[in-house]
């Protein structure tokens, strides 16, 4: 009997009996579905994580004083002579042009509100440097970032977001250069000029703000460290700098905080240096993504499982109700071969119908899961692949038995069988 022969014989017992074929089906539905749509969604939140840190940029590295043996940034128990100060800082700045591209200090910020007229909108207002431009590649719109001239001179000027021009100033981006900006910050009430205004871009990871929506309203460090602290700034305990070469970050780092501690922590019982690069944490998260993603997987399909031995019990149930018909099939000629032949293709039959189903139910759980992330994602051809080739293997692994039953069955007796 040839192959064509074979299944098409096997596609009539299918017919025969649509709602049990279906039943049968599935459980490789289901567990297929659940495999593919709960990657699909792992890929889309990997690429939202992936997303978020792009915005920062992947050569950008925080350099930061914690306490001694701390697995965390913690500073409970450390003095403002533990920190950076000005010696390290000076270090740090003899670096760039070398191995380190730019480099940020985060001066006295807060939460406040910025206001023109009867319109107010909440904000956050970030002391900083000018290095910030580079490293978390902000796109300006209209006038100029933060400079190293007003840094140094103190400067009570301003950049803000295009949102704020549009909902505060209800004006063009343009227009609003050289306005006043009326923060009100920890219940301060200070005036900048606005001198640049920026493209406002949310970040997040499985579509959910990282900021909350607050816009950023950029001032010079030394500015916010006049205006909100109560006495100057002596130390940092972190520093952001942008690495030159993105094929050594980790080297290179690594090389600075042994010099920073030689140099100038060798001796202090309670703070250690460390390093943290977006590089490395982007390895770290995906690293997480991808163990939850198999994790998961791997319990979804468990469902398979259960549906390849829902397939076996069918065709055992399916050769006792034909042994008669197998009878007659081995009185005209028919090998074991050909009986084994027709069981095993039958079984696979089934579960690839049942893949494919499972295909289109996987893909259409992960868009719409990956949609509300805001990352819609389609499964990737590896893993319909795979699916389609594991349907294929338990029809062939739990279909086995019961065509191997029916092809040992004495002819005599199956002729018998009533």
């Amino acid at each position: 009997m040839d192959l064509m022969e074979t299944i098409k014989l096997s596609l009539e017992g299918l017919k025969s009996n649509k709602l049990r074929s279906f039943l049968t089906m599935l459980g490789i539905i289901i567990g297929i579905g659940s495999v593919i749509g709960i990657t699909t969604i792992g890929r889309s939140l990997t690429k939202s994580v992936n997303s978020a840190f792009e915005s920062i940029g992947n050569t950008a590295v925080y350099f930061y004083v914690t306490e001694k043996d701390s697995q965390f940034y913690d500073s409970g128990n450390l003095r403002d002579s533990d920190l950076f100060t000005e010696n390290i800082i000076n270090y740090f700045e003899s670096l760039e042009g070398i191995v380190i591209d730019d480099l940020v200090y985060e001066g006295a910020g807060g939460m406040g509100t910025i206001s023109e007229g009867r319109n107010k909108e909440n904000v956050t207002v970030t002391a900083t440097s000018e290095g910030l431009l580079n490293i978390n590649k902000i796109e300006m719109l209209a006038g100029r970032f933060l400079k190293d001239e007003d840094i140094k001179r103190a400067k009570s000027v301003a950049v803000i977001s295009d949102e704020i021009v549009k909902d505060v100033y209800k004006t063009s981006a343009p227009e609003v250069l050289g306005k006043e900006a009326k923060l009100d910050v920890n219940g301060k009430l200070v005036v900048f000029t606005i001198v640049g205004v920026y493209k406002y871009e949310d970040v997040e990871i499985g579509g959910q703000s990282l900021t909350g929506g607050t816009q950023q309203i950029y001032i010079p460090r030394t500015t916010g460290d006049r205006e909100f602290l109560n006495e100057p700034r002596i130390s940092y305990q972190g520093i952001m700098a942008s690495m030159i070469n993105s094929e050594t970050i980790e080297e290179d780092s690594q090389r600075i905080v042994d010099s920073v501690k030689e140099k100038y922590y060798k001796d202090n019982p309670r703070a250690d240096v460390k390093y943290q690069s977006a590089k490395s944490q982007i390895s770290q998260m995906n690293t997480a993504m991808s163990s939850i993603q198999i994790a998961i997987a791997a319990i979804a399909a468990i469902s398979l499982l259960v549906g390849g031995i829902g397939v076996m019990n069918i065709l055992l149930v399916s050769v006792t109700e034909r042994t008669r018909e197998i009878g007659i099939r081995k009185a005209l000629g028919a090998t074991k071969n050909d009986i084994r032949k027709q069981f095993i293709i039958e079984s696979i039959i089934i579960c690839i119908i049942g893949g494919a189903f499972g295909i289109v139910l996987g893909t259409t759980i992960g868009y719409f899961g990956s949609k509300l992330l805001n990352t819609p994602t389609f499964p990737s051809v590896g893993s319909v692949i795979i699916a389609v080739g594991f349907s294929m293997l338990i029809g062939i692994f739990f279909g086995y038995y019961p065509a191997n039953k029916a092809a040992k069955m004495d002819p005599i007796e199956a002729l018998r069988y009533e």
